[in-house]
């Protein structure tokens, strides 16, 4: 990872990300080819995601190793008064929302967006969102296309065209399919066995320009009215 966060969004990986293994891969990946945004977790997400993962699932640390990440993704735990100060935010998520304040960043990418109460978002200034509304609202099309390629190139099993990956995506990723289903014509989404996520964005700023939210209608989308006919990629706050 390039670490080029000087003129990119930095964003922070919920460990349930982290323990998803499709959803990261996007996240990262993109990242790697030219997104703009810089993902970045604590050490203490990273041993709750490697708990987490399945038998055979490459835990985050070994990633970390074999792509040469280093300790460029991590961010430093916060301290103990951060954590004290959190109202409404589940307490096993508090460490999460503390480490990223702590680091200066103003967006957590989590499969659980209700664990983090909207008192303590507000308050600091932070938004919660879903990996698959981040995608859809942030990924360019060639960047999905170079992160899907890339993909591919990694696996010797099915899903392992970028065809493929992006209707395997459509399972968990409905909103990232949708926004790119003109990228890959004629494929239909696989089968979905999960429950649809209740809420996939908390917070008073648009995931475009990270300008304060001016009503309630936005907040279901992340996005505000003056940035949703224009580029989805987000200016640097």
């Amino acid at each position: 990872m390039t670490g080029d966060s000087g003129t990119r969004r930095l964003v922070f990986l919920d460990a349930d990300v982290l323990a998803a293994p499709m959803s990261r891969t996007v996240l990262v990946l993109a990242s790697l080819a030219g997104a703009a945004y810089v993902p970045r977790w604590s050490l203490l997400a990273e041993a709750e995601a490697d708990r987490a993962l399945r038998p055979g699932q490459t835990r985050v640390r070994d990633l970390r190793s074999r792509f040469a990440w280093g300790t460029t993704v991590l961010v430093d735990a916060a301290p103990d008064q951060e954590l004290d100060q959190m109202i409404d935010t589940s307490e096993a998520d508090r460490h999460i929302i503390a480490a990223a304040w702590n680091a200066g960043i103003k967006a957590i990418v989590t499969r659980n967006v209700h664990d983090f109460g909207r008192t303590d978002l507000g308050r600091l200034g932070m938004v919660a969102v879903h990996p698959d509304l981040f995608a859809a609202t942030i990924l360019t099309e060639p960047t999905y296309q170079a992160t899907l390629e890339a993909m591919a190139a990694g696996r010797r099993r099915p899903p392992n065209t970028p065809a493929l990956l992006h209707a395997a995506l459509g399972s968990e990723h409905p909103r990232l399919f949708e926004a790119m289903a003109h990228v890959y014509p004629d494929i239909e989404a696989a089968a979905s066995h999960s429950k649809p996520p209740g809420e996939v964005f908390r917070g008073s700023q648009c995931l475009v320009c990270g300008k304060a939210l001016s009503d309630l209608t936005p907040q279901v989308t992340g996005v505000g009215p003056e940035c949703r006919t224009t580029s989805t990629q987000p200016t640097t706050p």
